[in-house]
């Protein structure tokens, strides 16, 4: 659920792995790396960020670059331990750079997939999180801002960065907020499961391209465990991974009813909500980087593709692309069929 309320920007929204409220302003001016962004003192998981955090990039203790070689699985399905520096060989790029967090900090990530697969696949993603150069107030500003994903950004993911590519990572194993540390506020869904990532990402190497395995349809019952605030096996296993939901009718939301909703949020039968802050850029006139434009309150989608992802305390999916991931494509798109590599 996205926040309102007393706060002077609009599209506010809890990133999973922090105590942040980052909030979008589309009058962000030069020098935002997404979303302007704002910090409070009392969040969803009663704590605030700090350098010592382990969910999206905090030192946490954890000294040099280096671990032992791990498996996406062994982090997805617990195997290894929160807080464990571990080396992830030869994954595979899902989605391109983003900017996760954009408020006290800036953290970069990016979607990475176990290799070798032709389908995405139970505990087969995670969610990579490196810090960058912090917020700052850019010249004849008044708040402190991310870099442009265009300019430097300081983090240790390479900007160049693109679904298929083939990476060596180094960092620390996540599952953030702790279970039993999770407080939604009134009126979010009251979601009681983390999620697990990989992050404090120290070392990102492009080591070679190969093909992008395709996103597993979620049917049946998994559609209604894809939003659950207590399904924890399910969130675990799918949690980061790219997948596919077919033939989903629009939810109108607001009034009047509209296809869009508030801060670029879609909803499709069962009550699955998915979003554009993935590509969402607060600066430029980029088709690829505007919010998603639908008119038809009766309309299906034929597809929907995302990352399954936790925001706030609601679980739904992020797209990556609304020019290739969503069928039909926004309306705005036009000859656009894919938006990768679009600056």
């Amino acid at each position: 659920m996205r926040r309102s309320g007393s706060l002077s920007l609009s599209s506010c929204f809890f990133l999973a792995s922090a105590s942040l409220l980052a909030c979008r302003n589309s009058n962000s001016t030069a020098g935002t790396g997404g979303d302007a962004a704002t910090t409070s003192g009392t969040q969803s998981t009663g704590a605030t960020m700090s350098t010592s955090a382990t969910g999206m990039g905090g030192s946490g203790g954890q000294l040099g670059c280096d671990g032992p070689e791990a498996t996406i699985q062994d982090i997805t399905s617990g195997t290894i331990v929160p807080n464990t520096k571990v080396t992830l060989k030869g994954v595979v790029a899902m989605s391109e750079k983003w900017n996760v967090s954009h408020g006290s900090s800036c953290i970069w990530g990016v979607f990475v997939s176990a290799p070798g697969l032709s389908e995405t696949a139970p505990n087969t993603g995670v969610l990579a999180l490196s810090y960058g150069t912090p917020p700052a107030i850019p010249p004849g500003g008044t708040k402190a801002l991310c870099p442009k994903q265009t300019d430097p950004t300081g983090d240790q993911i390479p900007p160049e960065v693109k679904p298929g590519d083939i990476l060596d990572l180094v960092g620390v194993t996540a599952y953030f907020p702790a279970p039993g540390q999770i407080t939604c506020m009134a009126g979010e869904p009251q979601n009681t499961v983390p999620m697990r990532q990989f992050g404090q990402v120290c070392s990102a190497k492009i080591t070679g391209s190969g093909p992008v395995p395709a996103s597993h349809v979620l049917t049946g019952a998994d559609l209604t465990s894809l939003t659950s605030i207590s399904d924890k096996a399910f969130h675990d296993q799918w949690g980061g991974v790219k997948v596919r939901v077919e033939n989903a009718a629009v939810i109108p939301s607001g009034s009047p009813p509209a296809v869009v909703g508030a801060f670029g949020v879609i909803t499709v039968q069962p009550g699955i909500p998915f979003g554009d802050k993935m590509y969402y850029r607060g600066y430029g006139t980029s088709i690829c980087h505007a919010g998603p434009v639908y008119t038809d309150t009766g309309m299906t989608f034929n597809a929907v593709e995302g990352f399954h992802y936790l925001d706030f305390c609601e679980w739904g999916l992020a797209v990556a692309d609304k020019c290739a991931d969503l069928e039909p494509p926004s309306t705005d798109c036009g000859a656009v069929t894919s938006c990768v590599g679009t600056n």
